[in-house]
C-alpha cells in the first residue's frame, strides 16, 4: 500500500501520509476538493454510453453506400430519414423518425486495422492502451472521480463488463472509481424478467475497500474526533456504502415500478431492459451509466445478424432519445453508441459457419452522439465508396475522448494521481476537438 507497513499497524503519522499520497488512488485532498467543487463548466451533467462489444458493421448500418454492390456494399437497403442527407439502413425506422435528435460520425477510426478488439480500450478511455502503455481509466471512472454524485447514488453504473475491452476496469486510479455493476438478469421475453435484485450487486471493489476501512477504523477512532482527515475518511466511507441502502437507487431498478408500455417500446429483451434502467438511473441522478451490448463481432452471417439485431437496436436507442428529449434531459445528457471497430468487405471465412460475414476493420467506423452539447441531426465526415477509408474530416478516439471531456466540463489535460502517486494526464496525447459537432 504505497510502501506503508501492514495497514493493520498504521499510526497517525502513516495515516496523514496516506491522506496525502492516496488511498486506492483517492487522496483526501481530492475528496474535499471534489465535494467543494462548483458545478461543472461543461454543458453535459450526465452521460449514457452504449458499448456495442465487437464491431458493428458501419456499411450495413449508418454508412451505407447504395451505389456500391456487395462485397463492399451492403446486402441491406438504405432508407430515408427525417433529416435530408442523413440516410441509413431501413431496418431502423424509429431512429429515422428521430434523426433530428442525434449525429452520425462517419469519419472516425483508430487509423490502423491492427488494433482490432483492443481498440475497445482506446475508445473507452481516449488513450491508446496496450500491454506496454499506461492503463488509463474509462470515461466513467474519470467522471466518477471528478464529479461526485449526490449522496445515496453511485457515480458510475454499468450493466455487466465491456466484453473484449474488459481490462478497462484495471486502471491507474485503482478500484475506488470502479463502476457499481448490475449483473444482467434473465433474458426471457417477459415483463417481469428483469435484472437481479439489488442484493445481488457485484461490488468486489467496494467490499475490499470496506474491509480495509473497518481495520483502520478502530485505530482512527482513538484520534482527535475533530481531526478533519478522520472526518473526511468517515464521509468517504459513508458515501461508498450509502448506495447499497439507497431507496432512490432501488426504485430506479425495481421491476415492479416499470411501465409495461416502456418495456414494450424499449424491447422485451435484456438489452432493451438495460437501456430502460439506464434511463431511469439518469432520471434518478446517476451521473454516468455504461450499457454494454455483446455480440457485434459479425464474422459470419452479417446480413442475417443485422436483420435480427438492428430492430432491437432501433427500439432501445430511439426510445431513449425520445424519452430524454420529452423529459428535458437530452440537453444535459450525452448519449453515445459505438463499438471497437468497423468491418471489412463481405467474405466467407472458413473459421465461421453460415453465410459470409465481415472481418475486423480498425481504420474507420461509425459513432453515434447526441445531447449534452452535441449538435443533432447531422453527419460528420465521409468515407470512400468502399467505406474502408476516411476521405473527409478524419478524427481519432483521442479527439472523441477530448470532445466528451470538454462537454462534461473536465479538463482533459488535468493530471490525476495513480495509486502510487504518479501524475498522469487524463488524455495523454493532443488532438483537436470535433468542433463541427459542438452546439
Amino acid at each position: 500500500m504505497n510502501g506503508c507497513r501492514d495497514y493493520r499497524q498504521l499510526n497517525r503519522r502513516d495515516f496523514l501520509r496516506v491522506g496525502g499520497a492516496g488511498l486506492f488512488g483517492v487522496t483526501l485532498a481530492d475528496f474535499f476538493q471534489a465535494r467543494a467543487a462548483a458545478k461543472p463548466a461543461g454543458k453535459a451533467k450526465q452521460m449514457i454510453l452504449l458499448w456495442m462489444s465487437g464491431g458493428p458493421p458501419h456499411q450495413d448500418m449508418f454508412d451505407m453506400k447504395p451505389e456500391t454492390p456487395p462485397p463492399f456494399g451492403s446486402e441491406l437497403k438504405q432508407g430515408q430519414t427525417k433529416v435530408p442527407g442523413m440516410d441509413f439502413c431501413d431496418l431502423m425506422p424509429r431512429l429515422a423518425q428521430n434523426a433530428d435528435k442525434f449525429t452520425i460520425l462517419r469519419s472516425v477510426g483508430i487509423g490502423t486495422e491492427k488494433w482490432e478488439h483492443s481498440g475497445g480500450l482506446y475508445w473507452l478511455s481516449g488513450n491508446p492502451r496496450t500491454k506496454d502503455t499506461v492503463k488509463h481509466p474509462a470515461y466513467g471512472s474519470v467522471f466518477a472521480k471528478e464529479r461526485p454524485p449526490v449522496r445515496g447514488l453511485p457515480s458510475y453504473v454499468t450493466f455487466g463488463p465491456y466484453g473484449d475491452a474488459g481490462d478497462i476496469q484495471t486502471n491507474f486510479l485503482g478500484p475506488a472509481y470502479d463502476p457499481l455493476t448490475f449483473k444482467p438478469g434473465d433474458a426471457k421475453d417477459e415483463v417481469g424478467a428483469m435484472l437481479a435484485p439489488p442484493a445481488q450487486l457485484d461490488i468486489p471493489a467496494q467490499e475490499r475497500r470496506e474491509n480495509l476501512l473497518k481495520v483502520l477504523d478502530k485505530q482512527f477512532r482513538r484520534l482527535d474526533a475533530a481531526e478533519p482527515l478522520v472526518q473526511g475518511l468517515d464521509q468517504f466511507q459513508q458515501s461508498a456504502f450509502d448506495v447499497l441502502r439507497s431507496p432512490k437507487l432501488r426504485a430506479a431498478i425495481d421491476p415492479a415500478k416499470l411501465d409495461p408500455k416502456d418495456v414494450e417500446r424499449y424491447g422485451k429483451n435484456e438489452n432493451g431492459r438495460n437501456m430502460l434502467y439506464a434511463r431511469r438511473l439518469i432520471e434518478a441522478g446517476v451521473p454516468f451509466v455504461g450499457v454494454p451490448w455483446p455480440g457485434w463481432d459479425m464474422h459470419g452471417s452479417v446480413t442475417d445478424s443485422c436483420k435480427r439485431v438492428l430492430p432491437s437496436f432501433d427500439a432501445l436507442l430511439a426510445s431513449l432519445l425520445e424519452d430524454l428529449h420529452d423529459r428535458g434531459l437530452l440537453e444535459t445528457t450525452i448519449v453515445t453508441a459505438l463499438g471497437e471497430m468497423g468491418r471489412n468487405k463481405i467474405w466467407k471465412d472458413s473459421a465461421y459457419s453460415g453465410p459470409p460475414g465481415r472481418n475486423h476493420h480498425g481504420t474507420c467506423q461509425f459513432v453515434i452522439v447526441a445531447g449534452g452539447g452535441f449538435k443533432n441531426g447531422m453527419v460528420l465526415g465521409k468515407t470512400d465508396k468502399t467505406s474502408l477509408q476516411v476521405v473527409e474530416n478524419a478524427y481519432s478516439p483521442i479527439s472523441y475522448g477530448r470532445t466528451l471531456y470538454h462537454l462534461l466540463g473536465i479538463d482533459a489535460d488535468k493530471e490525476l494521481y495513480t495509486t502510487n502517486g504518479r501524475p498522469i494526464k487524463i488524455v495523454a496525447d493532443d488532438a483537436p476537438l470535433m468542433k463541427e459537432v459542438l452546439a
